[in-house]
């Protein structure tokens, strides 16, 4: 016999007595996931109160108050444009080898900055523009984050959840979101990197939904300010993703060309010395989450604390150069062999696994520029609500990377200090969850 509730419905249609469905069980892990984030923020305020200003707390409240609390690429933006104004074909040889200013964006990232400066003549303070674009920048990171969490634990339903559980699920991914530690502080920092996480994050959920050339042009606009992102050409060139690599290419080529046209040939000659002075050094500042980080750390080498923008980098080690290099490449093949040998390249899985390795392989690899891990964890929740084990494995592995984790720092100087990198430590491990847990995947198409 068919009852009403084995009748699947049309998207936006309810039963008539959908006021008496229960709640769905990933909006309740969600709402248990959100309670205990939160209980760890306090903990750890208890712990160390006078470390409060370290809490992630503090800046999801500067985040929903639009207050940034460092302006950091406009700073650096600044140093670099005076220089580009005063020595138009020597950009980087001023501000970065004799001025020592870590300025390290391609020039085409200045066109951004002047276009803030623009505000001026018509009575804008370039520094409202630029907070007002990473606020809509945040905020729709956070509304497409909340999509694919709804987009995951819907995929497979037969009847669509309520309006009132759909909103819910938003709002507490929003709020998630404003303490997940790599999101919010790309905002709170002032930086460029808010941008970057909406067109990650962005590219991952029309991945999903089937979209092939868009995710091609936002990885070829992140390309444009982190060159790091140019290993998506091999991993489109090898997953022979033809529409997104055209796309990616016709961005990337777009974008050279125009600030070719403005900066010159030289000045972007001198920038690949910069990354070939980047890729050699790395650097020691306990933010920089990746095994460079963490080896320069470990060895003492370099200063570990943020003293100010001329602060220099660490004197090459070759320990660290070539174990970083051998780190770097293990997590590029992995994320590019184990899917194709799994018969599962392509895929939403196999995208989000190689983003998470093109974050992590960096020799440089700052805190915010692990937002597109919080989408690695909405889509691994709402399966992992089946089994509290999982739950509690995936939660754990979330309040690493979510958190500051700020009564670590007295192990500044103590052999303990690899637990400063716990953010990278976080990232592996979901990474290696992902990798390895195939059959477990929740976006697989249904049977």
């Amino acid at each position: 016999m068919v009852t009403m509730h084995d009748v699947a419905l049309q998207p936006g249609e309810q039963r008539p007595d959908a006021r008496r469905e229960p709640m769905p069980a990933a909006l309740r892990g969600l709402i248990v996931w959100a309670l205990c984030t939160l209980l760890f923020e306090m903990a750890l305020i208890a712990i160390a109160p006078r470390l409060h200003s370290g809490s992630v707390l503090k800046l999801a409240r500067s985040a929903i108050k639009m207050q940034i609390v460092f302006d950091d690429t406009s700073y650096y933006m600044a140093q670099a444009d005076q220089a580009a104004r005063q020595h138009p074909n020597a950009i980087y040889e001023a501000v970065f080898f004799q001025r020592g200013v870590r300025y390290i964006y391609p020039p085409i990232a200045l066109l951004l900055y002047r276009a803030w400066q623009l505000g001026a003549h018509v009575g804008i303070r370039p520094y409202w523009l630029m907070n007002g674009m990473l606020v809509i920048a945040l905020w729709a990171t956070l509304a497409i984050a909340g999509q694919f969490f709804l987009d995951v634990a819907q995929r497979r339903g037969v009847v669509p959840w309520q309006l009132r559980h759909q909103w819910l699920a938003r709002v507490l991914v929003a709020l998630l979101g404003l303490t997940f530690l790599p999101l919010v502080n790309a905002y709170c920092l002032g930086q460029m990197q808010t941008l970057i996480n909406l067109a990650m994050v962005a590219g991952v959920f029309l991945w999903m939904r089937g979209c092939r050339a868009t995710p091609g042009v936002l990885l070829g606009l992140t390309c444009l300010l982190k060159p790091q992102a140019c290993l998506f050409l091999l991993w489109g060139l090898m997953r022979k993703q033809w529409s997104f690599t055209a796309s990616f290419c016709a961005m990337t080529a777009a974008g050279l060309a125009i600030s070719v046209a403005v900066f010159g040939w030289h000045n972007h000659v001198a920038y690949l010395q910069v990354v070939h002075f980047l890729s050699r050094r790395g650097d020691s500042f306990v933010t920089n989450q990746s095994w460079n980080g963490l080896a320069h750390r470990l060895l003492h080498v370099g200063i570990t604390n943020y003293a100010m923008p001329t602060t220099p980098y660490p004197p090459y080690n070759a320990a660290i150069y070539w174990s970083t290099l051998a780190s770097s490449a293990l997590l590029v093949l992995a994320a590019l062999i184990v899917p194709q040998v799994q018969s599962a390249a392509g895929g939403t899985r196999d995208f989000l696994l190689f983003a998470m390795a093109a974050v992590m392989a960096s020799p440089i690899a700052w805190e915010h520029h692990y937002g597109v891990f919080f989408l690695v964890f909405l889509a691994w929740m709402p399966a992992a609500v089946r089994s509290q084990g999982r739950f509690a494995a995936l939660l754990a592995v979330y309040l690493l990377m979510a958190s500051t984790l700020a009564p670590l720092s007295a192990l500044m100087s103590t052999r303990g200090n690899f637990l400063l990198s716990h953010v990278y430590w976080g990232g592996l491990a979901i990474f290696c969850w992902t990798l390895q847990r195939k059959q477990d995947w929740p976006l697989q198409p249904p049977h």
